[in-house]
């Protein structure tokens, strides 16, 4: 298996960027002995409107279903398996290509949607949604393929993206209310998704409980029923699943050996460390990659 190693760079025209959007391939082959695996240091939205195939994100092998939007946030490992009679496109962005006249709402905007991301690898779009979002990725595609020179074209698409961006955040955000509880309150959706994006940023240097309920101005009881509202699971058991994935990630796809995996993730003890990922998920750490490493 090759693993590609992402540098956190987005070209366009073979020079560094911080965007840019592309058709998918209409085919996609995967060889016996040749993989190609990025790990993400930029975001992603993979939408597929036709086609069959598989592709991976982590390690969940997910079919390709029309209609559908795949989100890819950073960190994340992202690979295509196979695919044929593909169409749909790839928007590759960082936070820095929004305008700076966005950035009053910026933070805000951008804490919510990772907060939902961090929820969803996809999302299914209505019959209803699918006009008008292949819209939205033609007219960003027409006016990014205007030459370089033309500054104002850079402008547009930031604009058209961020219009695009603010239609995901609002599919996205509904589909975390669908699967919640109907009585659940504007207040509690809000601290949820509060809380997803406060986890993201901190889950690798802070993994007590208390360091989540005073930032979020909550009991240790009451977070722990918030989240469970949500996600079924406690806030304490979101936080360590959080933290084997990324261990995961790291296990398969870094050079990196235990000791350092584990000051990575924030842990002192190796032997806790991996005490705790046996646990997690029935395997010690180089068992796990040992395994990985026969894909």
């Amino acid at each position: 298996m090759m693993y590609k190693r992402d540098k956190g760079m987005i070209k366009r025209n073979n020079r560094e960027s911080t965007f840019a959007i592309e058709p998918l391939p209409s085919t996609i082959v995967r060889t016996k002995n040749e993989h190609q695996i990025n790990k993400h240091l930029y975001k992603e939205i993979i939408f597929l409107f036709s086609g069959e195939g598989k592709h991976m994100i982590d390690d969940e092998l997910i079919e390709f279903t029309p209609n559908t939007l795949y989100l890819i946030n950073i960190g994340q490992v992202h690979s295509y398996i196979e695919g044929t009679n593909i169409q749909g496109y790839s928007i590759k962005y960082k936070n820095e290509f929004i305008p700076s006249s966005g950035l009053s709402y910026k933070s805000s905007f951008y804490s919510k949607l990772n907060g939902y991301i961090a929820d969803l690898n996809y999302i299914k779009l209505a019959k209803k949604d699918v006009k008008n979002i292949r819209s939205h990725f033609q007219s960003i595609l027409e006016e990014y393929k205007q030459p370089d020179e033309a500054f104002t074209s850079k402008a547009i698409v930031q604009y058209l993206f961020v219009s695009f961006m603010l239609k995901i955040e609002r599919m996205a955000r509904e589909i975390v209310i669908i699967t919640s509880k109907t009585t659940t309150s504007n207040h509690k959706k809000t601290l949820y998704v509060k809380f997803l994006s406060l986890l993201e940023e901190n889950f690798m240097t802070n993994h007590s409980m208390d360091f989540y309920t005073e930032k979020l101005s909550l009991s240790r009881r009451k977070l722990s029923d918030l989240v469970k509202e949500f996600s079924g699971i406690t806030a304490k058991r979101y936080l360590l699943n959080r933290i084997i994935l990324e261990a995961k990630r790291l296990l398969a796809y870094s050079n990196h050996n235990l000791k350092e995996i584990c000051y990575d993730l924030g842990f002192e003890s190796p032997a806790y460390f991996s005490t705790l990922f046996k646990e997690m998920t029935g395997k010690t750490p180089n068992e796990y990659r040992k395994m990985q490493q026969k894909k």
